[in-house]
């Protein structure tokens, strides 16, 4: 796959391309789906597949404050993008100027002129242009004025609650599910576990001085959802970059904690770590590791002794073991 980080570095293609665009944040059921019908029709139609993203999201630009948290970072949703057999990417960073294009410019200039698109794919939510404004609706209208064919995927649909029935599968819905510790329902939306995924650094060694020592997370992207602080069953995967970690076939199974120090530190920084349930493990410092969350254990708390807290991370790591075998 491709990488381009502008438009103005894009190659047009001159014998036209399959596009599709979109934040595809979480790369998700509806996602894959958009993305596999348009490497259906790039296939039968002997053309590229060209995908655009954006990196930060347009809500991100025009309103901070109400920007939701991200699924997958910009590195992961490359990687599940090459996965899926996108030929060429392109990440647009929006500018106020690139979002204030009206529909018609946006299909003009974009579509049209940067893609040579012949077919564009996208969701029935799919929105373009100032203020959101051009829909399906308007972008199959406009397919028709400027020679290329726009094709309409239908959501995906999941069952998560049997009283509710099925439900489009959205990114909204799958931050609500990490928030609530509902790791199996996103991994339901998501088509694999929810991910976070980052550097291995240094902590303070209080985890090893207490007999269960931790690899300490640091985030690639910060902004990534979060789950309420707690303590969780899930894998980890280790490797010595980034790259590394997709190729690496080994799930390590751990006792996973996310919340701030508070029984032994005044000050409470948010903290990540990965107890791996397994003996002889090696120093992890410096690597790199993507932490699989597979289920709730309990919330945080403060403990009055070093002995009761020792006692529940026992307890946690049976847990986690009962959750994962």
């Amino acid at each position: 796959m491709k990488v381009w980080t502008s438009l103005d570095d894009f190659a047009r293609c001159d014998t036209g391309c399959v596009l599709t665009i979109g934040n595809f944040d979480g790369v998700h059921l509806g996602h894959q789906a958009i993305i596999r019908q348009a490497k259906k029709i790039a296939q039968e139609q002997n053309l590229p597949l060209a995908a655009m993203t954006f990196e930060p999201s347009p809500v991100r630009v025009l309103a901070p404050n109400k920007a939701p948290q991200v699924i997958t970072p910009l590195e992961l949703k490359m990687q599940l993008m090459q996965e899926l057999q996108v030929d060429e990417l392109v990440v647009v960073n929006p500018s106020p100027a690139f979002l204030a294009l009206s529909a018609e410019e946006f299909v003009q200039k974009v579509i049209t002129s940067v893609f040579n698109a012949r077919y564009v794919v996208e969701g029935q939510t799919f929105s373009f242009g100032q203020r959101r404004a051009g829909t399906m609706v308007s972008l199959q209208t406009l397919a028709d004025r400027f020679g290329f064919r726009a094709f309409l995927v239908p959501a995906q649909t999941v069952v998560l609650d049997s009283a509710v029935g099925a439900v489009a599968v959205s990114s909204t819905l799958v931050r609500q599910q990490i928030s609530l510790s509902q790791f199996d329902k996103a991994a339901t939306c998501l088509g694999r576990p929810y991910v976070l995924v980052g550097a291995i650094v240094a902590g303070k060694g209080k985890g090893r001085e207490l007999g269960f020592p931790t690899a300490n997370l640091q985030l690639a992207c910060q902004q990534q959802a979060m789950p309420e602080d707690g303590s969780f069953a899930g894998y980890v995967k280790i490797a010595e970059d980034w790259e590394g970690l997709w190729q690496e076939k080994q799930f390590h199974p751990a006792a996973l904690s996310i919340g701030r120090a508070k029984t032994f530190v005044t000050d409470h920084p948010l903290l990540l770590e990965a107890h791996l349930l397994e003996n002889n493990v090696e120093s992890l410092y410096g690597k790199w590791a993507a932490l699989e969350f597979m289920g709730w254990i309990r919330s945080q708390r403060r403990f009055v002794s070093q002995d009761a807290l020792i006692d529940q991370i026992e307890q946690d790591c049976r847990d986690a073991l009962a959750v994962l075998i």
